[in-house]
């Protein structure tokens, strides 16, 4: 005799349901959707408003569509074309698509639009610098990288961490360029500042990854620094 197993009916009726229905996009994707979706009706409505083109291609640039993310930011130049972030969006966008040389060319623009009031000095000195101008330098080193221009893309990654201090996300970057670019001793202090950053903020993988860099330059005693300061520390005693 057969018995009648009701979740085995549950599976089957699911998995036809399934079978029958559409794909429906994931909450992240629908989300995704549905802003670009949005500022395709604002643009449509409003095609001369720069900051709704940039909007747009920022929305395709998240969803990975990096030609209409360059089409739309070009929108905005065309309009403005002293319109720095637009720069900055269409070669981040050029940089999905591999093109590091047309990248570099836009964050170049990108770059000099920012610093046409008073140049670098102005924001290590009198102006907050804003996380689109830092990450002009940032993401202009790691295309020079693409091209083997692993120095220049050094040099760069320099300029940002003297922006942005101690940010052990560019510490890293920097130090696996200069890895690849031969500069050994550069490179471990730089992986051994990111991994003590990391450490200190209990960002144990990415400090993880910091010592297996150093290992692998044979840095051992920099790699070890890392560890004992992931170390669980002692609770103090409670005796007088």
């Amino acid at each position: 005799m057969e018995i009648f197993r009701p979740w085995l009916l549950a599976a089957a009726f699911t998995a036809t349901l399934a079978a029958t229905l559409p794909a429906q996009p994931l909450p992240s994707e629908a989300r995704q959707q549905e802003r670009i979706h949005k500022y395709e009706r604002i643009v449509a409505d409003n095609p001369r408003d720069i900051e709704f083109w940039h909007e747009l291609a920022d929305a395709y640039r998240d969803a990975e569509m990096w030609d209409k993310a360059i089409n739309a930011d070009s929108e905005a130049i065309k309009r403005h074309a002293k319109y720095a972030a637009a720069y900055h969006g269409r070669a981040k966008a050029k940089v999905g698509k591999q093109d590091y040389a047309g990248a570099v060319a836009d964050f170049n623009e990108s770059i000099r639009l920012f610093e046409v009031r008073g140049g670098l000095e102005m924001y290590l000195t009198v102006e907050q610098p804003s996380d689109t101008y830092i990450d002009s330098y940032r993401s202009r080193g790691v295309a020079l990288s693409h091209l083997n221009r692993f120095n220049e893309g050094v040099a760069d990654l320099a300029i940002a961490l003297k922006l942005r201090k101690d940010d052990p996300t560019m510490l890293y970057e920097k130090g696996y360029l200069e890895e690849k670019a031969g500069r050994k001793k550069d490179a471990v202090i730089d992986f051994h500042r990111s991994g003590m950053i990391y450490a200190d903020g209990y960002g144990r993988k990415s400090a993880q990854e910091c010592i297996a860099r150093l290992d692998g330059l044979g840095a051992k005693a920099e790699a070890d620094d890392i560890r004992r300061k992931m170390e669980p520390r002692k609770p103090k005693s409670d005796l007088p």
